[in-house]
């Protein structure tokens, strides 16, 4: 009955873990405002060339027309053969509008076609009082995974600092003071997370577009098909094999929901005396008659 026990209590925890895991992928792949982006470059020695692939962070700052508008750190997308932006579980084809990359300005303004985004981040217009609490966002834990970081904003010699140190993939990522982003991660200092400010960027915005984008404002036009689809990355098999993955632990999901446990209850001379199946997860009951001693003998 242990040995029972225990097989029950793995398989369970099994169940549990691939439900888990199975929503954290559903989960994962929709993000609303802060999100992944993906380039190639080619790197070229004297032996041959071949293709990198390099991921970071952008904000979703909303629309402009029928194009959608996002900001990065500029040296995520400054070598770049090809961005995309992933959202919805595809993988959106970008152009780079504006970068700036000098000094202590290091953010880029880029563009998709239209996504289909009800919500987005709003871009300060202030710089944030010191000690002011802040949340930064970013992807170093794959591209899947939206992580977040709690410190403060630290406001010395003109510049802001977020007293966290990000991880790679993080780069790009907005930090957000009441819920609106103040500034665009570019990197640390071994210490804390240096970023560009959104006042300059919020200027930038301004001078591109004439006004900075809105997020829900009106419907674009659909008469262009072609042009509203998503450009999907074709050299990128991860969003296939997520899939492929998602559908694999369903099917474990669905296998574990249907699988019965048999007892079996086992006389002295070695014959079932009672059989009784059991759906997973489900409490064994098992009653025992009294036998009195000298019947027992």
């Amino acid at each position: 009955m242990a040995l029972l026990a225990f097989i029950l209590g793995s398989v369970s925890e099994m169940v549990k873990t691939l439900t888990i895991l199975f929503v954290l992928l559903i989960t994962s792949v929709v993000q609303a405002q802060a999100l992944v982006i993906r380039v190639t470059e080619t790197e070229c020695t004297p032996t041959g060339c071949r293709q990198l692939i390099g991921t970071g962070a952008c904000a979703y700052v909303g629309d402009i027309d029928e194009r959608s508008v996002y900001i990065t750190a500029a040296h995520n997308i400054n070598n770049a053969k090809t961005i995309h932006v992933g959202y919805d579980g595809r993988w959106w084809g970008a152009v780079v509008k504006y970068r700036e990359y000098s000094g202590s300005a290091d953010y880029a303004i880029i563009e998709t076609v239209r996504i289909p985004a009800n919500t987005c981040f709003e871009v300060s217009n202030r710089i944030p009082q010191d000690g002011s609490a802040a949340t930064a966002y970013g992807y170093s834990q794959g591209i899947y995974n939206l992580r977040s970081l709690k410190a403060r904003i630290r406001i010395r010699n003109g510049g802001g600092y977020f007293t966290k140190i990000v991880e790679k993939g993080d780069s790009g990522g907005p930090i957000l003071v009441n819920g609106q982003v103040v500034g665009i991660i570019k990197g640390h200092d071994y210490r804390e997370t240096i970023y560009t400010d959104s006042v300059r960027i919020r200027r930038k915005l301004i001078s591109v577009y004439g006004r900075i984008p809105c997020c829900g404002c009106g419907t674009p036009a659909v008469a262009d098909q072609g042009e509203s689809k998503p450009d999907p990355d074709p050299s990128s098999g991860d969003l296939t094999a997520l899939q492929d993955e998602v559908t694999r632990l369903k099917a474990e999901i669905d296998k574990l929901n249907k699988t019965q446990i048999p007892v079996w209850i086992v006389g002295a001379d070695g014959e079932p005396v009672a059989k009784q199946t059991y759906p997973l997860g489900d409490p064994i009951k098992l009653r025992f008659k009294a036998v009195k001693q000298s019947e027992a003998k």
